[in-house]
C-alpha cells in the first residue's frame, strides 16, 4: 500500500492540482475519486464526507459503504479497467451517512501516463436517486391496482406462468381461486361508489388475513380477484383457505356509516400435470364459478 495522499491534492493527477480543471470536474459529477492501480486513493472530492460520511483512504473503503449485493460488480469493474484501459458504467446502491438509501450511476475512467500507460482510474459518481424512485412509482403503477394496492392483471398472468414453470419442474401442486362479491353492483349503486371503493379496500385487508405470506392475492378489475396458492400439498389445504375466506364474509361490513352484508363466491382450481396451461386454469376456475353461482352463490366450487 502506498502512503495515504493528502485527498484534496492529487498526487499523480497534475492536472488537478489546477484549481479551475479541479472545481470544474467536481461541479460535473456528485463525487469524484481517483486511485492508483493497485487501488490505493490518490484523489477525492470533499463531496465524499457530505454524502458517505468519510473520505475513503483505498478502493475497498469505497465498496464497504455499497450495498453487499452490488460490491463484485464493483471490484469487476475496476478490474476489467485495468485488464482493457476501457471505460464503463455500473449502477449500484447504497447508504449515505445518514443511512438513507442512495443510488449512483458509476463511471470508471482509465488515465495514462506520459508513456501511455496506465497510472490510475477514475471513478466518478452521478446521484440517480430521483431517477430511480420514479422508476420504481412506474413500475408500481404498472403492476398494482391504484385503489387496493393488489397486484393487477398484468402482474398475476406473469405470477402464474413463473408457477407453472416451476410446478412442471418440481411436481408440486399449486391452487388456483377465482372470487366474484356477489350483488357488488347493487353496493355501488344503492351507497354509491365512494362507499364501493371503502368496501373493496376493506375486502381486500380481510381476504389477506385469510392467506400466507407465500400466497398471491390479485384484483382483475371491478369485483373480479385471483388467488395463487403454492405449494399447498392438497385438495384439502385449499379447501381450508377457501372455507376461511367464506367464514370472513359472515361478519356484517360498517363502510362510511352504512352496515351491509356481503358474499362471496369462488371457482376453484389445482395444478395437475405439465399439461396444465394459464389459459386451461383460467377457463375451469371460471367454469366453477358459474356452477357456484348457478346454486344460489355464496360458496365455493372445485373444477
Amino acid at each position: 500500500m502506498s502512503q495515504k495522499a493528502d485527498p484534496d491534492i492529487g498526487t499523480h493527477s497534475s492536472l488537478l492540482k489546477d484549481t479551475f480543471v479541479r472545481q470544474f470536474i467536481e461541479q460535473a459529477w456528485d463525487l469524484f475519486s481517483i486511485f492508483d492501480v493497485y487501488g490505493n486513493l490518490t484523489y477525492a472530492s470533499k463531496s465524499f464526507s457530505e454524502v458517505i460520511g468519510f473520505i475513503p483512504s483505498d478502493f475497498q473503503q469505497v465498496v464497504d459503504f455499497i450495498d453487499s449485493e452490488y460490491g463484485m460488480d464493483v471490484h469487476k469493474m475496476f478490474i476489467k479497467t485495468l485488464q482493457t484501459c476501457s471505460s464503463s458504467k455500473l449502477e449500484f446502491r447504497a447508504r449515505n451517512a445518514a443511512k438513507n438509501i442512495i443510488w449512483f450511476e458509476c463511471t470508471a475512467i482509465p488515465i495514462r501516463n506520459d508513456e501511455g500507460d496506465l497510472a490510475e482510474i477514475s471513478f466518478v459518481l452521478t446521484d440517480i436517486t430521483l431517477r430511480k424512485n420514479q422508476e420504481s412509482r412506474l413500475v408500481v403503477m404498472a403492476f398494482h391496482d391504484p385503489l387496493t394496492g393488489l397486484p393487477n392483471r398484468r402482474m398475476f398472468k406473469e405470477h402464474l406462468q413463473q408457477m407453472l414453470l416451476k410446478a412442471n419442474r418440481t411436481k408440486r401442486p399449486f391452487g388456483l381461486l377465482y372470487l366474484d362479491i356477489d350483488d357488488f353492483k347493487v353496493i355501488n349503486d344503492t351507497m354509491g361508489h365512494d362507499v364501493g371503493d371503502a368496501f373493496l379496500q376493506d375486502f381486500t385487508h380481510r381476504i389477506k388475513g385469510c392467506l400466507r405470506e407465500v400466497d398471491m392475492f390479485a384484483r382483475m378489475g371491478g369485483d373480479e380477484f385471483t388467488i395463487l396458492l403454492p405449494a399447498v400439498d392438497c385438495k384439502e389445504h385449499v379447501e381450508s383457505v377457501a372455507q376461511r375466506i367464506v367464514q370472513c364474509f359472515e361478519q356484517p361490513w360498517e363502510i362510511q356509516g352504512q352496515q351491509f352484508r356481503a358474499t362471496v363466491s369462488m371457482g376453484i382450481t389445482m395444478y395437475r400435470s405439465n399439461e396444465t396451461d394459464a389459459t386451461s386454469m383460467m377457463k375451469e376456475v371460471d367454469i366453477a364459478l358459474y356452477k357456484v353461482k348457478g346454486k344460489g352463490r355464496n360458496h365455493y366450487q372445485f373444477y
